[in-house]
């Protein structure tokens, strides 16, 4: 779990980067790098093609299924706590400031601030929500056009 926690960070930070890659693999400026990130759909085309495969013993697909699974559900899972609004990790971010600046006033002997309003964030949380479904077509396309295969 600790190497795949390092793996899917490092994923994370390089995410805008290897999603201009796709793009620009797409409209054909170089070839796709294997190692690069997919969408579901090329999830679900690797896993019919491990699933299909003659030279893949049966319980090597079953591991190799059930780690694809996981992985992009740890992925999901880690890409939901980055602090920004429309993911969980903005109303975490949000509520701990919420709790720091009531903290910082009961130390101070002062009124408590109130509530800290996060609606105040939502044209963060539209341009945050837009690019990730621009970088999610940019993905689903290049799994169309330029798909990652096993044998490539």
């Amino acid at each position: 779990m600790g190497t795949m926690t390092v793996d899917v960070l490092h994923s994370l930070a390089t995410l805008p980067a290897k999603v201009w890659d796709v793009a620009e693999a797409i409209v054909g400026l170089h070839e796709r790098d294997p190692e690069g990130p997919v969408s579901i759909v090329g999830g679900g085309r690797i896993a019919g093609e491990t699933a299909s495969h003659q030279e893949i013993q049966v319980t090597e697909k079953v591991v190799s299924l059930l780690l694809l699974i996981a992985g992009f559900n740890f992925f999901i899972g880690m890409f939901n706590f980055i602090p920004l609004l429309p993911l969980d990790g903005g109303h975490i971010a949000s509520a701990l400031w919420e709790g720091a600046r009531r903290g910082t006033a009961r130390l101070r002997r002062r009124p408590d601030p109130g509530y800290v309003d996060a609606a105040k964030l939502l044209p963060v949380a539209y341009v945050v929500g837009m690019v990730i479904m621009v970088f999610g077509v940019i993905l689903i396309v290049g799994d169309l056009v330029v798909p990652v295969s096993l044998d490539g």
